[in-house]
């Protein structure tokens, strides 16, 4: 039987993500949970249990500045010390993106870049961890999101692994690390490696997960494994640092919840380096970041994107606040309240302002007429 082309394998692949999708829709699963991606900050992104805002944070208080970023420019290459990349892509970085950050990397000494795998998503983990807590008659509703968010997730893993077919070495791909998808899931209660790394780390509490596994490269260390797979490894290039995590499954926003998790991810902070660093999030979808040669010009945030971006944001907060104070000058009585002038009496002109009024409900043009007519008289015969 003749090998299936390397076309035809995308094709199935992009085939069965789009059946995924379309499952999605048609199956009806209710409220849709958040579950972008590797983004740090944006609307409906924040509480992504994809998200890496939980992680940023950690980056913030441990005394580094941090922001998010698109693409490969020279504002990325000038002011990062370090660059974490959480790729929402299956593939290895394209050996472009690869060679900038390798450039990047040996530019100047002391830099960081820390790279996720994206061989993991917490739609599904997320589904699993609630399940004790739903109630019977959303039972069958809750299965259903369970089934999407893993059919989904298997689905656009499969375009990666099917064009791997297997096992592909970092000597063969001539990447960072190689990725074997013929294993399958487990769940990691083993730790092993450096002290600095496992001291502490109670490993029968984690709940990380493998899916495929990460071959290191071949001047890469492995500074934490379980049962000889690689979780992390680090690999000098020039006087900076690479760093590479296989996957999220304890540095993503939900998994940061375990408490096991959150010491792993601290030991990752700390292998940046000292306090007072600039940390680039990286954010990109398929095929990886762009590469520029200029910066973008800065967009203006619109709708209500626009209370998400400084300073923008502390802006309208400070016109929120002066909003409610002129509000409470303006509008509200407060102490025992003044009753009002009495009406006058003696104003002849409120006596013509009411006859006029109760003449106009007669709807009666005529009569109205005749009445002030008769008026115009009498005032004539009195003079």
């Amino acid at each position: 039987m003749s090998a299936m082309k390397p076309k035809s394998i995308r094709f199935d692949a992009a085939v069965a993500v789009a059946l995924a999708v379309v499952c999605q829709f048609v199956s009806g699963c209710g409220p849709r949970l958040d579950d972008a991606y590797g983004q740090r900050r944006g609307l409906g992104v924040e509480k992504s249990v994809n998200g890496t805002r939980v992680l940023s944070d950690m980056f913030e208080k441990a005394g580094h500045t941090v922001f998010s970023w698109q693409r490969l420019s020279p504002r990325l290459w000038q002011r990062a010390d370090c660059i974490v990349w959480f790729p929402d892509d299956f593939d290895p970085p394209s050996d472009e993106v690869r060679f900038w950050l390798e450039q990047w990397l040996e530019d100047e000494p002391g830099r960081t870049l820390i790279y996720v795998g994206r061989d993991f998503d917490a739609a599904p983990w997320y589904w699993e961890k609630i399940a004790p807590q739903i109630a019977e008659s959303d039972r069958e509703n809750h299965r259903r999101c369970l089934s999407d968010a893993k059919i989904f997730f298997e689905a656009r893993r499969a375009v990666h692994s099917n064009e791997q077919s297997g096992e592909q070495s970092s000597e063969q791909s001539g990447a960072w690390f190689g990725v074997d998808s013929k294993p399958p899931k487990r769940t990691v209660r083993t730790l092993a490696g450096e002290s600095d790394w496992i001291d502490g780390v109670d490993s029968g509490k984690l709940e990380i997960e493998l899916h495929g596994r990460m071959l290191p490269g071949s001047e890469a260390q492995v500074v934490l494994q379980s049962d000889g797979d690689a979780l992390i490894t680090s690999q000098e290039v020039g006087d900076s640092r690479l760093i590479v995590v296989a996957n999220g499954s304890f540095l993503l926003n939900l998994p940061l919840v375990n408490h096991e998790h959150r010491k792993l991810a601290a030991r990752l902070i700390d292998a940046v380096g000292p306090p007072k660093k600039t940390v680039v999030f990286l954010e990109s979808r398929d095929g990886g970041p762009p590469i520029s040669e200029k910066d973008p010009s800065a967009a203006m945030p619109i709708g209500l994107a626009i209370f998400n971006t400084w300073p923008t944001n502390w802006i309208l907060l400070h016109l929120v606040v002066v909003g409610i104070v002129f509000c409470c000058w303006r509008f509200p009585i407060f102490g025992r309240p003044i009753p009002p002038e009495p009406l006058g009496l003696s104003d002849f002109g409120k006596h013509l302002d009411a006859v006029g009024e109760l003449l106009k409900q007669s709807r009666d043009a005529a009569y109205a007429r005749e009445r002030v007519k008769q008026y115009f008289e009498t005032i004539k015969q009195n003079r």
